[in-house]
């Protein structure tokens, strides 16, 4: 069985990685290259050599081959019978995913955004001896904490996630997404962990929330300061308002106006 984690960014994707992967029977990648395999054989799907076969049969073919570069491509790289692939992209091409893999198993992790933007800002800061921000004092752009917020919200990779979301609902297969809130996952681990075994129809591990420690590599460095996948070894409930150590209230107001599709939608009214 293939599933996916097709989460939020930070958002506690690669929390649930290391946890599922201390189960043997799953493999839970780190960031995959798999979609952008993916992407590179559909980008020839129009090629004369395509169009001159009946359509049908191109299109099972196609689907065909998607799943078998994904059974390949993990043949190669684990004997576990089960596999968590995660990229952000998979929510975005649910329907294609159909074509191959019939009835989908999405998992997608969603936070307050006031954390997640807190969370970018914090890296900001963090790095002002490096040129990775988002600031341009010569084009004015940036300058402020407000217009950071809303730049990330409108870019990559905030943006991108929070109109794939929207786009989810519109289309109407949210309901066959399994959202979980970061704060769940940590509040409760056992039981948010429970209900992800159930939504996936896989038999409940006994997973030790005491000693979280990555397992498959991944060099962070290639991804730049905001893409860093580190986690901790011991789960713990997350602080209420941690977001508020970074952001002021005005901006906190300004998130929850702005976003409030998204806050109400997960529970973040508080």
């Amino acid at each position: 069985m293939i599933f996916f984690n097709s989460s939020m960014p930070r958002s506690g994707s690669e929390l649930l990685q290391v946890i599922l992967h201390q189960n043997p029977a799953i493999y839970a990648s780190p960031t995959s290259p798999l979609l952008e395999y993916q992407f590179g054989a559909r980008s020839n799907f129009e090629l004369p050599e395509v169009q001159s076969q009946p359509s049908e049969l191109m299109q099972s073919a196609f689907a065909s081959m998607c799943r078998g570069m994904a059974d390949s491509y993990y043949s190669a790289i684990t004997d576990r019978t089960n596999i968590c692939d995660k990229n952000r992209g998979w929510l975005h091409y649910f329907e294609w995913v159909q074509q191959w893999n019939p009835q989908p198993k999405m998992i997608c992790m969603v936070r307050d955004l006031r954390d997640v933007f807190a969370s970018f800002e914090r890296i900001f800061r963090e790095n002002r001896h490096r040129p990775v921000g988002p600031d341009n004092p010569q084009q004015l752009q940036s300058m402020t904490v407000f217009d950071r917020v809303n730049y990330w919200g409108e870019t990559q990779p905030i943006g991108l996630a929070l109109l794939r979301l929207v786009d989810a609902f519109q289309r109407g297969i949210a309901d066959q997404i399994c959202f979980v809130r970061y704060e769940d996952l940590c509040g409760n681990p056992k039981g948010t962990m429970g209900g992800i075994y159930d939504y996936l129809g896989l038999p409940k591990f006994s997973h030790d929330f005491e000693n979280v420690v990555k397992q498959v590599y991944e060099n962070d460095s290639l991804y730049g300061p905001y893409g860093q996948h580190a986690v901790r070894k011991s789960i713990r409930p997350v602080s209420l308002k941690a977001w508020s150590s970074v952001l002021n209230e005005d901006v906190s107001i300004h998130i929850m106006e702005k976003h409030s599709w998204f806050q109400s939608r997960f529970g973040y009214v508080g």
